[in-house]
């Protein structure tokens, strides 16, 4: 159940993401890269394990994974402009530091 509730998370945290980091250039992308290294840090200090941590991050990139293929109407909520290339770049990195922040002290 963990581990469902992690993935289920790590995908809500990346579909706000998604449609935050265009909505109020730049304080939305800014917000948005927060809510992520907020978002993973919690999980590993609210279960101790980094695995959960791996759990949501297979949710946060399905999300992202979807937001950034064509759907069936032609949309793209992640485009390759410099919003969309920033947003992508810096909360994959960001994603993966929170991953290996240490989940306890």
């Amino acid at each position: 159940m963990r581990y469902l509730f992690s993935f289920i998370v790590g995908g809500l945290t990346a579909a706000g993401g998604v449609f935050l980091h265009l909505s109020y250039p730049p304080a939305g992308l800014i917000l948005a890269l927060a809510g992520s290294a907020a978002t993973f840090w919690s999980i590993g200090r609210h279960y101790g394990k980094r695995r959960f941590k791996m759990a949501a991050l297979a949710g946060w990139l399905v999300v992202i994974n979807d937001a950034t293929t064509f759907g069936a109407g032609g949309e793209l909520l992640v485009q390759g402009d410099r919003a969309g290339l920033t947003f992508l770049a810096s909360a994959a990195s960001i994603v993966i530091l929170s991953i290996f922040l240490p989940v306890r002290d």
